[in-house]
């Protein structure tokens, strides 16, 4: 009785804390701060965020009512949708903050709010096509209702899944994300010039990085466990659900990382608090 009134409540916290925050993100990427392709991919990932935090009442139904097949695979659906958007737009964004430090001369020119557009479009994309895989959504929606509740996923559809999930959405990016990371890091300690000095590119990747993967491990960890073996019991379903509640802290965590380390949000709150400043911001050295 314990373990159901927790996940019940870690819920509603998740739910509670992510829906206003990320609302405030969209709110000031999308009508207040400058448009620049920083702002862009910090809107778009505030949206796939909304997005997931919305659904999290579909996850907690899937969990504890098994019959309704067809919520657990939109459930599922959007969750993957996420990870793949969140880990690409991620990518996205450690390439862009490494060009700014490496070039930051071409990134003044060429980083373009709608280059940035273009990209994330075609990062939701993939990701779409990521999360439809095998098209078990389209089946299950298209399926009269008499014989949808009766259509049960290939195990070795299941398998192929978990491993493309584990790899495209969280191995393969952290690869790739931690080689311009490290540019930044080493570049950030040569101090070789104002703009590394400054530490922006470096501190809201700091931030990013280890709250994503950190929260998303322990999910491929038992999705892994769970398809290379059987596993039952209350541990292990508990270890399950817990692992599924701490992705959508991820969510939460995003926008705190936003509004407190990322220039335009910092330069949107000053403002807010002291509008006089406002004619004497001027414009961003990179952005």
């Amino acid at each position: 009785m314990v373990f159901p009134i927790l996940f019940l409540v870690l819920c509603g916290v998740a739910l509670l804390a992510g829906v206003p925050l990320n609302c405030y993100v969209l709110f000031v990427a999308g009508c207040r701060v400058e448009r620049t392709a920083s702002t862009v991919w910090f809107w778009s990932r505030a949206v796939a965020d909304f997005i997931f935090i919305v659904f999290l009442p579909l996850r907690f139904i899937s969990i504890f009512i098994k019959e309704l097949e067809t919520i657990k695979v939109v459930s599922s659906t959007v969750t993957s949708f996420h990870m793949f958007s969140s880990a690409f737009l991620l990518t996205a964004l450690s390439v862009d903050r490494c060009i700014l430090v490496a070039r930051p001369e071409w990134a003044r020119n060429h980083s373009m709010p709608l280059l940035a557009f273009k990209i994330v479009m075609g990062i939701w994309s993939l990701s779409v096509g990521f999360s439809l895989r095998y098209g078990d959504l389209w089946e299950y929606l298209h399926s009269p209702a008499s014989t949808s509740m009766n259509v049960r996923l290939d195990e070795g559809r299941v398998k192929a899944a978990v491993v493309i999930e584990f790899l495209v959405g969280f191995l393969i990016p952290l690869a790739l994300i931690l080689i311009p990371t490290f540019y930044i890091v080493l570049a950030a300690k040569l101090r070789r010039n104002r703009l590394i000095q400054s530490t922006k590119p470096l501190k809201i990747l700091l931030g990013l990085i280890p709250s994503f993967f950190l929260c998303w491990l322990p999910y491929h960890v038992f999705s892994l466990l769970q398809i290379s073996a059987m596993h039952t019991g209350s541990v292990w379903n508990t270890g399950i659900a817990f692992a599924c509640v701490l992705t959508y802290f991820s969510s939460c965590l995003n926008p705190i990382f936003y509004l407190t380390m990322d220039k335009e949000f910092l330069r949107y709150r000053q403002c807010a608090r002291n509008p006089q400043t406002t004619d004497n911001l001027g414009p961003e050295p990179a952005e």
